[in-house]
């Protein structure tokens, strides 16, 4: 149950969405100066995947830039 007493599900709101391993990795990457391509490298993804990851990121958390994913992250603990 949630804590309105109901079953369903909650929904993540951007405030409170943590994002997954890689994407984390991701973003670590470009926070230590590394381009997209090593920090696909380092993730062991594809430079589609991340470039897909940091899309979908930049669309849940409302930020227009990857460096804006990073300072986000970074503000908020997360790498």
């Amino acid at each position: 149950m949630n804590s309105a007493g109901s079953t369903a599900p909650e929904l993540t709101t951007e405030d409170d969405f943590v994002p997954d391993v890689q994407t984390l990795e991701i973003l670590a990457a470009l926070a230590e100066g590394k381009n997209k391509e090593e920090a696909a490298i380092c993730s062991h993804v594809s430079g589609r995947t991340m470039r897909r990851k940091l899309a979908e990121l930049r669309v849940t958390w409302n930020v227009d830039s990857n460096v804006e994913a990073v300072v986000l992250a970074v503000r908020r603990g997360l790498i």
